[in-house]
């Protein structure tokens, strides 16, 4: 069960897609940064789509390596001129990529839950009002009971979408969270600059900052 939209949100393209989205917003913080030269990072944002991408050879070789962002570093390098491609994914690691692109597809698929949940809000606030003195017969144990009125009902309804609503927005900040870490979790590769790469990268993403790097716990996704 399930809408062609929510499908999208998860789909093989869309899954790179969001891989994509990582590695071009990585190249651009560091090159406002200074750690990597301006015309690589725009190269790297101009190879890093799903249309420059070879769809079944990323197959091919994510079967051998067990991940898909080894071939799809490769290909992003491929795609930009020169030796551009040689900062690509610069002293990331798999987990970094593979993480904060999941993180971009919850945030996503999360937005459209919330639309849908406040559509539903309105549709019974809107019943509650224009039947709050239609009354029909309550209910109880499956048997008619004293009068209540369809704008009752539907505000009880309501009362449930709320809750829902509300668990939502709770919900989100602790799941859409994303992950630059390097291969070690210790941000090494980058020095002294690890610290604000991770930082100015989550911010770029519109992502939360985990409040320890190279968290390896699933907990968040299983919420």
């Amino acid at each position: 069960f399930g809408t062609e939209a929510m499908r999208a949100c998860f789909s093989d393209e869309a899954i790179l897609g969001a891989y994509c989205e990582v590695e071009a917003a990585l190249a651009r913080v560091q090159a406002r940064l200074g750690l990597i030269p301006a015309d690589a990072a725009d190269a790297i944002c101009a190879a890093a789509r799903v249309e420059n991408l070879d769809l079944a050879e990323i197959k091919r070789e994510t079967e051998i390596v067990g991940y898909p962002i080894l071939p799809l570093v490769r290909a992003i390098a491929k795609a930009c001129p020169g030796r551009h491609g040689e900062y690509a994914h610069w002293g990331a690691t798999t987990q970094d990529i593979m993480d904060s692109g999941i993180a971009l597809q919850l945030q996503k698929a999360l937005a459209q839950v919330g639309e849908e949940l406040d559509g539903v809000a309105a549709a019974l606030a809107k019943l509650a009002v224009e039947h709050r003195d239609t009354v029909m017969a309550g209910r109880t144990h499956l048997q008619h009971a004293l009068p209540v009125t369809f704008g009752y009902k539907a505000g009880v309804w309501l009362s449930g979408i709320d809750r829902h609503r509300q668990r939502l927005a709770e919900l989100r900040p602790r799941v859409e969270v994303g992950q630059f870490a390097g291969a070690a979790g210790t941000l090494a590769s980058l020095g002294k600059d690890g610290m604000a790469v991770s930082d100015a990268l989550m911010a770029e993403l519109g992502l939360g900052r985990p409040s320890m790097r190279r968290d390896v716990g699933r907990a968040r996704y299983a919420r």
